[in-house]
């Protein structure tokens, strides 16, 4: 079969783990697959010409919360282009299915992890055989009495040795650079050492994930879950013999999970591959040892987390459990070291103040990292965060517009007493004016 994958690109990378994860696993299994880049000045026409160019037996997209007002635009004209079933998979059809499956050109979502559901659906529908009880699956039964959705639970987590490597080649093949697929201004080449993160912050979508596993699916305990340390390894090994990259670039949702693991993997990594490598660590995972191993294995850019300057709304309102005194011990251990540090924050949250705001930039201010990503909050379906902003009557369609580098899609701001829309556009200038402090300032 040949498979359709439709990849958003925004500001944000143009490369898709879940698309590379998926490709690589249908072509192991002998199927076709092509990727389509749709970016915001694309035309309409041109999905079209693509769709109808590549010709594909099944169309599949993976879709962000962010992206969905976007992307059902261009489902709409896709469905006219071709008659291949359509399936949507990604955070937003797991998380929000209702909302997906209830779109008339959407023929299936996939709830969770897609390798094995999508290959069971390949393999049914090239033996024309139903496919409406495939977990992970909810399928549209359409007839002439009506459309009648089938919900299937959700299916086990898969174990990550087994599958093959992301599917680099298919973003190559489309145009893209190597550039193109780095999330980070060095430039590294991106893989994951495992999947999902046992935290439950209160505005991240792998607290939902977490629960619905609990809740909805088979091996809820295996979901967060590492792979073998030899097999990220040879990983390495292969990707510099194929792409010969000048750094990699983890994009695991927490990679020091297992202390353990990162030390045997840290050993590993420093004495066989040695090349410098980007990851993202919690600060409570940042003791002295573990950067020291990171250092020491060639790492040199690390990812915190600090998101609000405020202690306290940080633990009550964030659910994250680490003080501004250990931020500060992570951040400097971190500098001796020679360390990049990249301190990641939001502002526009619920509740929130100017003067928390300041307490932000003032804190970034004293733990002086080397680079500064913000964002504005963005409120996530299903997230213990959203559903407070729902219960307070604080959500809002109103985009915080105009602000430079802007995301193509909008993010909502939130309508509440204590933060006026012209006060955050306000303070989306004070974050960009920190360059003028010598901060590198990423948006």
């Amino acid at each position: 079969m040949h498979i359709l994958f439709v990849n958003h690109i925004s500001n944000g990378p143009a490369f898709s783990s879940g698309i590379a994860a998926l490709s690589a696993f249908v072509k192991r299994h002998g199927n076709a697959v092509s990727l389509l880049n749709v970016t915001p000045d694309i035309k309409d026409n041109q999905i079209r010409d693509a769709v109808k160019k590549a010709s594909p037996d099944l169309i599949g997209l993976g879709v962000h919360t962010p992206h969905w007002e976007w992307a059902k635009e261009h489902i709409a004209i896709i469905k006219k282009a071709s008659d291949a079933p359509i399936i949507c998979g990604g955070y937003h059809p797991t998380l929000c299915p209702e909302d997906v499956i209830a779109m008339p050109a959407v023929d299936i979502l996939c709830r969770g992890e897609g390798e094995g559901p999508l290959l069971q659906l390949i393999s049914r529908l090239e033996q024309k055989r139903p496919y409406h009880d495939i977990k992970g699956l909810w399928v549209k039964r359409r007839s002439l009495f009506g459309t009648k959705v089938l919900r299937n639970p959700v299916a086990a987590p898969v174990a990550l040795d087994d599958l093959p490597y992301w599917d680099r080649d298919l973003f190559f093949d489309s145009g893209l650079s190597a550039a193109d697929l780095s999330l980070t201004h060095i430039g590294g080449f991106p893989l994951a050492s495992g999947r999902g993160c046992p935290y439950n912050c209160a505005f991240c979508n792998n607290a939902s994930l977490l629960k619905m596993y609990r809740q909805d699916g088979d091996g809820a305990a295996q979901y967060v879950r590492k792979r073998s340390v030899q097999n990220v390894i040879e990983e390495c090994r292969f990707l510099i013999d194929m792409y010969n990259p000048s750094s990699l670039e983890f994009w695991d949702e927490m990679f020091a999970s297992d202390r353990d693991w990162t030390a045997r993997f840290c050993e590993a990594y420093e004495r066989e591959i040695s090349l410098p490598f980007i990851t993202a660590l919690r600060v409570e995972r940042a003791d002295p040892a573990t950067l020291h191993a990171l250092h020491d294995a060639g790492c040199r850019c690390i990812f915190f987390g600090v998101e609000v300057g405020n202690e306290q709304y940080r633990k009550r309102r964030l659910n994250r459990h680490m003080s501004n005194s250990q931020i500060k011990d992570a951040f400097a251990t971190a500098k001796r070291l020679g360390l990049e540090r990249f301190a990641w924050v939001m502002l526009g949250l619920p509740d929130e103040t100017p003067e928390m705001i300041q307490e932000t930039i003032d804190f970034l201010i004293e733990i002086k990292p080397d680079i500064i990503g913000w964002s504005v909050y963005h409120p996530l379906p299903e997230t213990e965060l959203y559903r407070y902003c729902k219960e307070k009557g604080y959500l809002s369609d109103s985009p915080i517009f105009p602000y430079k580098g802007a995301p193509h899609y909008p993010v909502p701001a939130l309508r509440q007493p204590s933060l006026p829309l012209e006060t955050v556009e306000m303070f989306c200038d004070e974050f960009r004016g920190l360059k003028e402090l010598g901060f590198q300032v990423n948006q």
